[in-house]
């Protein structure tokens, strides 16, 4: 079966499934329309280039009126379905390789291993720490992380281990903590380290998605909920704009996508930062 025919197949059933939900919840009018279109956009660029979905959505969503208590949680559940959709595709199309043996599947168990102490950590402190201080600290990370995958494009930094178990560690810790920025840590970590890009890419789905559940099953351990209304046009719309984004990379250039990734991770590093000074304001 071809690249085409499964994406046609899977963008249908998440369609069908949309269409049902919505009937079944009583779910209608514009909000959900907007979100729908909302995390269309975020998971396009997130499938794509590995890092985007959380870190714009929970602002975003924060501004339409939601609580961090129902963003988190309905995010990784989200997350967590179309992170493995995603990993899933890119596998399909050959951008990575995370089949059994793959050269791709070590590395990708690695970050996922490192996230469980990351996430353990993040949501057991995440309402005892100063939340404004964590956000500037977490921006200027990422900040520098997008400038250095600019600024060191065509150099390599020797591949630990280690140091992906750290990466994995601190990104998970972010994501547990505020919903986002998870991937522009790790998707540049990687490249930084001579992971091509669209490899990278791939490899962060699948270990963003591992993180995602095991976040979302400490946050429901801990008393934490889905949002079933917003978790549905949510979802939806980012399954259904895996297969797109996916094949959007397969078409673009090694040094073309760590440009991208790197200017993107950038905003994120600044955007990050604004919000922590607007609170502080």
């Amino acid at each position: 079966m071809t690249y085409s025919t499964k994406s046609t197949l899977w963008i249908v059933s998440v369609l069908v499934f949309f269409v049902l939900a919505t009937r079944v919840a009583g779910l209608t009018g514009g909000p959900v329309l907007m979100i729908f279109g909302l995390c269309f956009a975020c998971e396009l660029i997130d499938s794509g280039l590995g890092m985007g979905y959380g870190t714009i959505l929970t602002p975003a969503l924060m501004f339409m009126g939601y609580g961090p208590s129902d963003i988190v949680p309905t995010i990784l559940m989200s997350e967590l379905l179309s992170g493995f959709t995603a990993a899933f595709f890119h596998n399909e199309i050959k951008n990575v390789d995370l089949v059994v043996g793959g050269r791709d599947m070590g590395p990708a168990f690695i970050l996922a291993g490192g996230s469980v102490v990351g996430v353990a950590v993040g949501v057991c402190l995440a309402l005892a720490l100063p939340q404004n201080l964590l956000r500037m600290a977490i921006g200027c990370i990422i900040l520098t992380s997008g400038l250095f995958v600019i600024l060191l494009s065509h150099q390599i930094i020797a591949y630990r281990n280690w140091k992906m178990v750290v990466l994995s560690s601190l990104a998970s810790f972010n994501k547990a903590v505020s919903g986002g920025g998870y991937g522009p840590l790790v998707t540049c970590g990687q490249i930084l380290s001579g992971v091509p890009g669209k490899s990278a890419v791939g490899i962060t789905s699948f270990a963003e998605a591992f993180t995602c559940l095991v976040a979302a099953g400490f946050f429901l351990a801990r008393g934490g909920y889905v949002n079933l209304p917003l978790f549905v046009p949510m979802c939806a719309g980012a399954l259904i704009s895996v297969p797109f984004s996916v094949f959007a990379i397969k078409k673009a250039s090694e040094d073309q996508l760590k440009l991208v990734i790197g200017g993107l991770t950038l905003a994120m590093g600044a955007l990050t930062i604004f919000k922590a000074l607007q609170l502080y304001g």
